[in-house]
């Protein structure tokens, strides 16, 4: 309750507040440089610290849920706006399960793909950093397989047969996709049916497994997003407790170490530093925002604002960012706001595009009526859909029943030239429900264009997306 309480009171409102009124005590004037340096590696330490907090949120926000570790959590229907995590989609009801390694090596078990359904996903660490791909398109290639992780240096014997990998962090997690034709109930029940067939456990329980327990988490409120206020650095506090300190973040350590966060020690923070807290994590989410959506990610079409979903750095480095000669936690963090989880082999089935911007600059805004043209023929194989996301979330928009339209919906209506006008805003245009998606008002907002099956037209430029307009 205490963590959906925070949730709710993070409005923009509330963020300009905290901007408003820790910028004028924090950064006042006669303040020393000693007194700035520390604001500011407080931001710092929270754009560094994504990734990890994306991670611990989306853990405690199904631990909060009754799913503990090696618990599989699935979604009996495709998930809504209850699942509060970083951009996911409602095409597929996700899979999810936790492990720890410090009693010792975590053994996953994948089930081959049956008739009808498979699994595709990540095996990942804390960092997000990915282990290896599991089923269809992973190391088992549909047929199952054991997966054995294991912590660095260890010496024991290793099943039979096995994929073993050293696992860099303590904790680890896996967001999984069932493979299905589509959403219908039989559909939907073959890939819980499947769910289940996934085994965790110890491995020195290996010749005796227990049983693991399945949690349906559908209709359920996943609070699985980090709230980057004041709170931010009692969360990165306990999860630097459970988990081992690479040699790459030894210097960040010394600059936790400013902040009253220490490996070993109880966290108590003064009053100066607790005002720092407030002004300095809204800060770093707005940095964060503003280098994902304007600076990083390369622009896909000459003159618009639509831009790729991964920016450069993130395939090149399997998601970590650690290049041969420097370590850019600052993209990465600004990453790991918008998204969650990683893939080891990036394929094609899909590919995305971003949009939080009118042409001339402005964030999407909740409160306005916007429209967006899609042209005919888009250039995919299977189908497109757009979806709206939460501009400081990167999630779905709170107590909303729609977030997306797509191409399969029967009801949606096309012009004469065949291109399709999605409309976005507080209320539905007249005669236009079914190609609405509905905004919340004083909330900034963005979208993803997702080609499902795209061809390449979708992604060499010959065919281009519209960027969104005010609606008159």
């Amino acid at each position: 309750m205490k963590k959906i309480l925070r949730k709710l009171l993070c409005t923009t409102l509330m963020t300009t507040l905290l901007l408003t009124a820790g910028l004028s005590s924090v950064m006042a004037e006669e303040q020393t440089i000693s007194e700035r340096m520390l604001y500011h590696r407080a931001i710092d330490t929270v754009v560094w610290a994504m990734p990890l907090m994306n991670f611990k949120q989306f853990r405690d926000g199904h631990f909060d849920l009754g799913v503990g570790y090696n618990d599989i959590a699935y979604n009996s229907s495709i998930q809504d706006w209850k699942f509060q995590t970083a951009t996911p989609n409602n095409t597929t009801p996700y899979i999810n399960f936790f492990w720890t390694l410090k009693d010792g090596p975590v053994v996953v078990e994948i089930p081959a793909s049956a008739d009808g359904v498979g699994i595709f996903g990540t095996l990942m660490d804390a960092w997000q950093r990915p282990i290896d791909d599991v089923g269809a398109k992973g190391r088992d290639k549909g047929n199952g397989g054991k997966y054995v992780l294991v912590p660095e240096g260890y010496q024991g014997s290793l099943p039979p047969n096995a994929y073993a990998y050293h696992q860099r962090t303590v904790n680890g997690f896996a967001i999984l996709r069932p493979i299905i034709p589509d959403a219908s109930p039989e559909n939907l029940t073959k890939a819980a049916e499947f769910a289940k067939g996934i085994k965790v456990y110890p491995l020195s329980q290996a010749s005796n497994p227990p049983k693991n327990k399945s949690v349906d988490i559908y209709g359920k409120l996943m609070e699985g997003t980090p709230v980057l206020d004041a709170t931010i650095f009692s969360e990165l506090h306990e999860l630097i407790q459970e988990e081992v300190i690479e040699e790459q973040n030894q210097a960040m350590m010394g600059q936790l170490n400013q902040l009253g966060i220490q490996k070993g020690k109880p966290f108590k923070p003064s009053a100066e530093l607790k005002k720092v807290y407030a002004a300095a994590a809204p800060e770093a989410l707005e940095y964060m925002i503003e280098q994902y959506h304007r600076y990083l990610n390369p622009l896909m079409y000459e003159g618009k604002k639509w831009s790729v979903l991964i920016p450069p750095g993130v395939i090149e480095t399997d998601f970590s960012y650690e290049f041969p000669n420097y370590f850019d936690y600052n993209a990465r963090g600004a990453v790991y706001y918008a998204i969650i989880s990683s893939v080891k082999n990036y394929g094609s089935a899909t590919f995305y595009l971003d949009i939080a911007e009118t042409s001339d600059g402005q964030w999407l805004d909740g409160s306005k009526n916007y429209k967006l043209n899609v042209p005919a023929n888009v250039p995919v194989d299977d189908f497109w859909a757009v979806t709206v996301y939460d501009l400081e979330t990167a999630s779905y928009l709170r107590d909303q029943s729609i977030s997306s339209v797509d191409s399969n919906q029967s009801a949606l209506q096309k012009n004469a030239d065949g291109s399709v006008d999605i409309y976005f805003g507080p209320k539905a245009p007249k005669g236009k429900e079914a190609n609405w998606i509905p905004t919340t008002k004083k909330r900034r907002f963005f979208l993803l264009f997702r080609f499902y099956g795209p061809q390449k037209a979708s992604k060499d430029g010959s065919w281009q997306l519209n960027d969104i307009e005010l609606a008159k």
